[in-house]
């Protein structure tokens, strides 16, 4: 195979020959021919939006309202390829091949493909050195020889790997102020490198975005909606300072420092990572794609000098490295910088630091902020508790104190300087990193976060309070008692003596906390519309899609919070630790940056920290099971240096088989008419797509059961009498009698016997993106019995008139299902002959407003002469799951629990906060 390139370096040539796979020769060139470079006309223009990234139906709040895509203005000068290049991954291989083997293997330096992959395994099986010898010596290898005999000959044979990716480099670093304990080793990459490997990477080609848009509900432009970085004003007004044709290159860090031994040890790193905007959120945040990598491990380092400038000396360490690492931004950020992607179309870059994904103690690190200071305002501790954001801290504002504190106290007297830093909102360091990166905006860049700034704000604070009210007794009865869901957590010793407390145990309690504790004694009107309005609040920052609209009940909401929190006070929950009551919380004082930010930077979801928590265990954590814990950083780094060469040896040959693939095809198709081609060349794509192997019983494309029923072939009595369900054979022939086609006789209402299942399977379109399924469902419908005297069965909202809308509760009825089952007919030519039906017990019809204060809809059981009456229906007219939550009043009954509450309860809310998706589709 003849691989060629036209770029700046001349042209490469190399003949491939295979090793005798399946990679047979190929005389098609690999490399793209010259293309246009900018686009002829500069003018805005709209396009419809309606290709891969649609996004569609963002809905919020008490309002159904579509939020299909008709519109969007993309830059018109922005992302132009200046000229075509060989690929990146093309260049490596070709690299690799011009070691002078007259025979060439695309698995070099390994013999076959075989041994490559035993090579991975052996490195990423967690084998210490003495067990791979070991098994390099066993009968078995000699028998199928390897090209190395030994563990290091392996790792030897890893690092021969031709490598774009970015390089280690090693340190001795002298801080400049201090004096440390022991000497302070620095491991770091170049972020230029990072971002180079990271546009050359062919797996992330398709997710990659080069130039801003805005995009609009219609083309009246009224209502802007939000989701990417590229959808933000932030990227669009960067585009506008440089020049013609640029392209900007958002530059993402996370940081956080963690331990690496969970008992003991006092072992910690702390890693500072990279990735870019360009690549899509859904992408960039999956472990799975790699798209974020390590740039840097800070010292974690001890000075021996004065306790009470500690603090001061590691901050200022820390701001030293960063400003080692990230200052080749400089350059490439005010001069610009060629960077080639995938396909060897390179681009005029400029590297911006867009935002930084740190905990709240890091955020205030990272911007020069005092503690009980906000890093993102101007506010301090006396005014944290206000309704209003105030003026953000500038880059500007931040070098404006420093100056003026320099100019008072020479900042090599730390202590005398700190004290006098802190008494203008400062920490400290007086040479931010970033004080020279173009473009940055530490008001932007420390992003608001979901993890710590507002689920954390309601673990340490709204839960604490509602506990004070409710009782930790009452409270922990009451949550004992809600029934329990497949795929939720469900509290069966409450949370009173809960040992280890997670993010998972956050997430499932603020499922349920607002309706549970409704009803409560000491649970005013006042304080309910509190805890809606910030439960509102917590679920709509974490939307992925944002509008104009939607921002407005993000910003309602956190109002709403805000003009009734005194109520706290009032009561007596909220008591601060000196003893005078107020709301001087550093965290609150964040919240109102989610308003601010979303609009900027795109929605908030894809800058949790939660992806830094990941990153830890991956790239952090894991590593380090691998050293012998002396001089661990430094082992790490080879570590994780060895894995990324052969997972892109893996990636290159990916690369090498497709692309020499698409060749084969285009020289196939050549004769045919360009129109032909491109459908023949898609059909071919479909055909290569794995099949999808569809559910034994798929209902529908949101309805499925397992291939294996709980009970065959049973007779409708036997099914009654085990279900306790007497009007079971009333209500299927009630059904068979009123859905029976003309013409059919007596035999095709007739039931023979029918299949039982206990699981239907529920996973509807997200309502955000119907393009995406939601999270799936499991409704139960389990027979009564010693340990469940009234079973287990689920709620769902079942389609009842033909006017019903996407979201809302309008055109559904709710209902608990008591038995999912397919009938066999007497007559197998019957229309409803192997139909899947649900017997469902109704709940009452909602009233059109739900319940005051706590703004959540309320159903009633429907009891006729004591008796529970229920009905068949087709089991595609369950639209989705639904979780009720009974009213349990001032205080819960003594006998309620887990297994009796959603059948002896009479009065329930429909609980709109039981996930995220549910919140959208019923309010």
């Amino acid at each position: 195979m003849d691989i060629s390139s036209d770029d700046n370096d001349g042209d490469h040539s190399s003949n491939w020959e295979q090793d005798g796979s399946d990679d047979s020769d190929s005389n098609n060139s690999i490399s793209d021919g010259p293309i246009g470079v900018h686009p002829t006309n500069n003018t805005n223009y709209t396009l419809s939006f309606s290709h891969e990234r649609q996004l569609s139906d963002i809905h919020s709040g008490p309002q159904d309202v579509d939020y299909d895509i008709s519109f969007q203005e993309v830059h018109p000068s922005a992302g132009w390829i200046t000229r075509t290049c060989e690929p990146p991954i093309q260049r490596s291989l070709r690299l690799q091949h011009e070691g002078g083997e007259t025979i060439y293997t695309i698995y070099r330096p390994f013999s076959s493909k075989e041994e490559l992959g035993l090579s991975y395994w052996l490195h990423e099986s967690g084998l210490s050195k003495t067990k791979i010898d070991a098994f390099l010596k066993s009968d078995y290898v000699k028998a199928h020889p390897l090209s190395y005999k030994t563990s290091k000959a392996l790792h030897s044979r890893i690092e021969e790997i031709a490598y774009t990716g970015p390089e280690w480099k090693f340190q001795l670093l002298v801080p400049s102020y201090g004096t440390p304990i022991g000497t302070v080793e620095f491991l770091y990459r170049n972020p230029m490198e990072v971002i180079q490997y990271l546009f050359s990477r062919p797996a992330l080609a398709e997710s990659m975005e080069y130039e801003p848009k805005r995009i609009y509900r219609d083309e009246s432009k009224e209502e802007r909606l939000y989701s990417e970085m590229s959808t933000g004003d932030w990227w669009w007004r960067v585009q506008n300072t440089l020049p013609e044709g640029a392209t900007v290159v958002p530059v993402i860090l996370g940081s956080d420092s963690t331990h690496l031994t969970q008992f003991g040890g006092g072992k910690k790193a702390w890693p500072v990572y990279l990735t870019i905007g360009n690549i899509s959120s859904r992408v960039r945040n999956r472990p799975s794609q790699r798209a974020w990598m390590v740039v840097a491990y800070i010292p974690v380092v001890k000075f021996s000098d004065g306790a009470d400038i500690q603090g001061t000396l590691a901050n200022r360490l820390y701001h030293q490295c960063m400003e080692l690492v990230f200052s080749p931004l400089i350059e490439a950020g005010v001069a610009g910088t060629t960077i080639v992607d995938s396909k060897g179309k390179a681009r005029n870059c400029y590297p911006r630091i867009a935002a930084h994904l740190a905990d709240h103690p890091e955020q205030a690190l990272v911007n020069v902020a005092a503690a009980y200071n906000s890093p993102v305002t101007t506010a301090s501790y006396h005014n944290l508790g206000d309704p209003h954001p105030h003026p953000p801290r500038t880059r500007k504002w931040i070098l404006e104190q420093i100056h003026s504190v320099c100019g008072e106290v020479d900042p090599a007297d730390i202590k005398s300087y700190q004290k006098a830093a802190r008494a203008r909102g400062l920490n400290g360091v007086h040479k931010p990193y970033w004080r020279n990166l173009p473009g940055y905006q530490p008001e932007l860049c420390a992003c608001p976060d979901i993890l710590h700034g507002v689920i954390r704000f309601w673990r340490d604070h709204v839960l604490k309070w509602s506990l004070y009210l409710t009782g930790e007794n009452e409270y922990d009865a009451r949550l004992k008692a809600i029934q329990p869901v497949v795929g939720y957590k469900h509290f069966r010793g409450g949370i009173k003596h809960l040992l280890q407390w997670t993010g998972r145990e956050d997430r499932e309690l603020q499922r349920v906390h607002v309706a549970l504790v409704s009803g409560c004694q000491k649970i005013t009107p006042k304080t309910m519309r509190n805890l809606r309005a910030f439960h509102d609040f917590l679920y709509l920052v974490q939307y992925r899609y944002h509008s104009t609209k939607t921002l407005t009940y993000l910003r309602d909401a956190l109002q709403e919070f805000h003009n009734t929190k005194d109520e706290y006070i009032r009561l007596g929950a909220r008591k601060s630790v000196r003893g005078q009551s107020h709301f001087n919380i550093p965290k609150l004082s964040g919240l109102s940056s989610f308003g601010i930010h979303i609009p900027e930077l795109g929605t908030s979801p894809q800058f949790s920290t939660e992806i830094i928590e990941s990153n830890h265990r991956t790239l952090v954590k894991y590593l380090y099971t691998f050293t012998n814990r002396k001089g661990f950083l430094a082992q790490m780094c080879q570590r994780l240096d060895r894995s990324e060469r052969l997972l892109h040896q893996a990636e290159a040959i990916d690369w090498y088989k497709r692309t020499r693939q698409q060749q084969q095809l285009e020289a196939a198709f050549a004769s045919y008419s360009p129109g032909f081609r491109r459908i023949a060349m898609d059909r071919y794509q479909e055909a290569l797509q794995p099949p999808t192997k569809p559910s034994r019983h798929s209902i529908t494309s949101h309805l499925q059961l397992s291939g294996t029923p709980y009970r065959t072939k049973e007779t409708l009595w036997n099914i009654a009498l085990e279900y306790k369900i007497l009007g079971l054979s009333v209500a299927v022939h009630d059904f068979l009698k009123a859905n029976q086609e003309p013409g059919e006789g007596h035999d095709a209402i007739r039931v023979r016997y029918v299949d039982v299942w206990t699981k239907l399977r529920i996973q509807a379109s997200d309502i955000q993106d119907e393009d995406n399924v939601s999270q799936c469902h499991t409704v139960e419908a389990v027979p009564p019995s010693d340990s469940l005297p009234y079973g287990r069965c689920h709620c769902v909202l079942v389609h009842d008139t033909g006017d019903a809308a996407t979201v809302g509760i309008a055109g559904y009825r709710v209902a608990q299902v008591r038995l999912i089952f397919k009938i066999s007919l007497h007559d197998p030519s019957g229309s409803m002959h192997n139909m899947f039906l649900a017997y469902v017990q109704y709940f009452s019809r909602p009233k059109q407003t739900p319940d005051k204060n706590i703004n959540m809809y309320t159903v009633s059981r429907e009891d006729r002469r004591g008796i529970r009456a229920g009905v068949v229906v087709p089991l595609d007219s369950i639209v989705r799951f639904v979780q009720l939550v009974p009213k349990f009043g001032a205080t819960i009954h003594p006998n309620l629990t887990a297994e009796n509450s959603a059948d002896v309860c009479r009065d329930f809310y429909i609980n709109s906060f039981a996930d995220k998706e549910i919140y959208q589709a019923v309010w």
